[in-house]
């Protein structure tokens, strides 16, 4: 890839960025400071991206990657290949941002990283979305990550259920996902949604995903050691959907028509996976998902609680970044990698945060789309 090519990828990219953060807005929580975490992880990304994607690049390609990361409870799919662009570019934003605006500015090396780093994206990312597309915005709002087998694979593990038996699965779900969040410092990384598949003209297929419980074996992060242990590491949710309409985004989340679903759910399929082999969970093992839920996120917000603003930042910050194990985690490499923040990182941008939620280049992000136009908002490469 040169930097002609690169660049008309950036254009690109810049859209759908600009796309999804206006739409999401900024994060914030009573806990944790969101959006000040996020944006050192910017910067510690632009700082490590790099050495990681070519250190598995020597191992396997981005085509092998995408190819073999269609599948149920995958650890590559939407959100994390979107994490890529998404993460490393802002922080590149932000860097060329604080540096006059001017690209020139940016090191060669470093310039060179970049189209690196698109190459690997662009590559990665057609080879799992059908049809060549690179996002979900690109695919008209579908997140469509199994091929056929496996969707057949899921139709034939539903049952019928009826509407309180729905009820109930949808609130152990739920209590997954809440305490899912807050183990990852309060973001989606733990949860995936991906559909629709075509069942009958009524009639689609949905998935929730739920990656990284703790068992009582290894834990996902030093904090995720809870007395409360899971069944199992992960669990998929399909629910079979009548008159429903669902759109997803490159976050890997779901909006419905109607938005509370659960009286059109028709069938349900719990599943997990044990290395290459996906297999069913029966029913009655629900119970022992949602006391877990429901235990380790009591444990857990005694615990961060009792941090202070430096300890969720870095927390926050280093969780984000470890979302990157999934690509090493393919090519077996991840203990491998330091995963601290960055020397850089910890002394320029964690004490900048300490005390500002807001970094100054984000509102680069929300300016009209005239400007956007003339100046993408994750700046080109400069040609000199």
């Amino acid at each position: 890839m040169d930097i002609k090519e690169a660049n008309e990828l950036i254009r690109h990219v810049s859209e759908v960025v600009d796309y999804q953060v206006t739409h999401r807005g900024l994060l914030e929580s009573k806990l944790f400071p969101v959006t000040a975490y996020i944006c050192v992880s910017f910067y510690n990304s632009y700082d490590i991206l790099y050495n990681i994607l070519k250190r598995v690049s020597e191992k396997t390609t981005p085509e092998i990657m995408g190819k073999e990361s269609r599948k149920i409870l995958s650890e590559l799919h939407a959100m994390t290949i979107f994490y890529i662009p998404l993460y490393y570019m802002v922080g590149r934003m932000g860097e060329i941002f604080a540096n006059k605006g001017d690209p020139k500015r940016e090191p060669k090396r470093k310039r060179k990283q970049t189209i690196f780093i698109h190459d690997f994206w662009r590559r990665l990312a057609s080879s799992y979305f059908p049809e060549g597309k690179l996002t979900v915005y690109d695919s008209n709002w579908e997140n469509l990550a199994l091929n056929q087998p496996d969707v057949d694979l899921v139709k034939e593990q539903i049952i019928d259920i009826t509407p309180e038996e729905a009820a109930k699965i949808k609130k152990t779900a739920a209590n997954l996902e809440v305490f899912s969040f807050l183990d990852e410092c309060e973001a989606r990384a733990k949860l995936g949604e991906h559909g629709p598949y075509k069942i009958s003209k009524n009639e689609t297929l949905v998935l929730r995903e739920i990656l990284h419980l703790y068992d009582g074996r290894k834990p996902h992060f030093p904090w995720s050691v809870t007395e409360a242990k899971a069944p199992y590491t992960n669990i998929a949710f399909a629910f079979r959907l009548k008159n429903v309409e669902a759109k997803f985004d490159d976050f890997s989340t779901m909006t419905t028509t109607p938005s509370d679903f659960t009286e059109k759910i028709t069938g349900v399929a719990l599943l997990r996976r044990d290395g290459k082999k996906v297999k069913p969970v029966d029913m009655d093992e629900l119970g022992a998902f949602n006391d877990y839920a429901v235990k380790a996120q009591e444990e857990l917000y005694i615990r961060f609680s009792e941090w202070d603003r430096r300890q969720r930042l870095i927390a926050g910050a280093f969780a984000y970044c470890y979302g990157y194990a999934r690509y090493t985690n393919f090519v077996g490499i991840t203990n491998q990698i330091n995963w601290d923040l960055t020397e850089r990182t910890m002394k320029k941008y964690v004490p900048f945060f300490m005390e500002n939620d807001f970094d100054p280049g984000i509102p680069r992000l929300f300016r009209t789309e005239e400007e956007k136009k003339k100046d993408p908002s994750l700046y080109l490469i400069a040609e000199d």
